[in-house]
């Protein structure tokens, strides 16, 4: 899309309205029994990529609220910490929705009376809205922000002016406002970014918007992608060979079982495999030394055969129900990285289909999933 945006607003001028507190469903309340984690590469990569961000993005409590117009309906910035904030964002901004992407112990950690400055923006005719994502969390971004995209264009559909907030204002809040963009309003990825990092000073978690994208792709194909390749898959079997022997893999990746292909040897018992591959789900096994075998340490499934096959998903299918009971995010069994790139027309329309699809299974009253 190119030239400047414009939204158009139906505004609510002159009209006195009062909103309860809505409040979000979250799993946040047993974070402290999850595996944190950094997404998916390697440790020592993300601490070195942190390490360079700090140096262009930091967050500065002591500033205060620092609130950025994105468009004439959509505000981007980092927490309200006063009961004075509340005030500002109605009597200087015209703020009618507040979307909360902070976490309670965020909160907490701050010391900021959450509860005192929801009940200001009430009384100020305000809808404040709670969508905790966990922060510096690509897993959690990537699982969530679909749900988040999707309250984001039901407010505005409303006619809302919305502020999009997080603690820092830097990574969650622009990445909602940038997948708005991108899945809604039919906005190239990097145009989107160019927009809202050329007025927002902000550094989004691309990995996790484009992750997220497939997924909102594999929800609308039923959790199979049948376009070009979206993921770099490598596949790993860890249990050696005997000298002369070879390690071949296969599966069902392009429909048959008839393409053997020789893995890597990566040192000591270790062979690998790189693969381009669409998003969805895979069988394969591995032959070594002529023997078909699967790798017990890797995710098997038995197929309609009785056959036991390893097994692999890649990516995901969004969904709005996170209500589900709690437990640490699964270490990849393969490594996998997403490949970002130009969609397609057809994926561009299948996109926009299931973000809506998505925005219209909120309830426009409660804001929840509908039942």
């Amino acid at each position: 899309m190119s030239g400047q945006l414009e939204f158009q607003k139906n505004g609510n001028a002159g009209k006195t309205q009062s909103y309860e507190i809505v409040t979000y469903f979250s799993d946040e309340e047993t974070d402290g029994d999850v595996e944190w984690t950094h997404g998916n590469f390697p440790l020592e990569d993300y601490t070195l990529a942190l390490k360079r961000s700090e140096k262009d993005l930091s967050y500065n409590h002591s500033l205060g609220m620092q609130i950025t117009k994105i468009t004439e309906d959509i505000f981007v910035g980092s927490c309200l910490q006063t009961v004075a904030d509340a005030v500002t964002l109605t009597k200087e901004w015209g703020i009618t929705a507040v979307m909360n992407l902070q976490c309670k112990n965020e909160q907490n950690n701050w010391n900021i009376d959450g509860e005192s400055i929801k009940q200001k923006l009430q009384e100020n005719g305000v809808l404040t809205l709670d969508f905790p994502i966990r922060e510096v969390d690509s897993v959690d971004l990537r699982r969530k922000l679909p749900c988040g995209v999707a309250i984001l264009y039901r407010l505005l559909r409303q006619g809302h002016r919305v502020y999009v907030t997080c603690t820092t204002g830097l990574d969650r809040s622009p990445a909602c406002v940038i997948g708005y963009l991108h899945w809604i309003r039919d906005v190239a990825l990097q145009d989107a970014f160019d927009f809202v990092q050329s007025m927002h000073r902000c550094g989004p978690d691309r990995p996790a918007l484009v992750w997220a994208t497939w997924d909102l792709v594999a929800m609308a194909e039923d959790g199979n992608h049948k376009g070009p390749v979206t993921h770099t898959v490598q596949f790993i079997w860890n249990h050696g060979c005997r000298e002369g022997e070879d390690v071949l893999l296969v599966g069902d990746f392009k429909g048959e079982w008839n393409e053997l292909i020789k893995a890597t040897h990566a040192g000591g018992p270790k062979y690998i495999v790189d693969l381009r591959l669409p998003q969805g789900k895979y069988y394969y096994k591995f032959i070594v030394g002529g023997q078909w075998r699967h790798s017990h340490s890797l995710p098997t499934e038995v197929d309609k055969w009785g056959n036991v096959n390893n097994v692999i998903h890649i990516g995901g299918v969004a969904t709005t129900n996170f209500n589900v009971p709690h437990r640490p995010h699964p270490k990849a069994s393969t490594n996998i990285k997403v490949i970002e790139r130009p969609l397609t027309e057809d994926e561009r329309f299948t996109l926009a289909f299931a973000a809506r699809r998505m925005a219209f299974s909120i309830s426009p009253i409660t804001f929840l999933p509908k039942s």
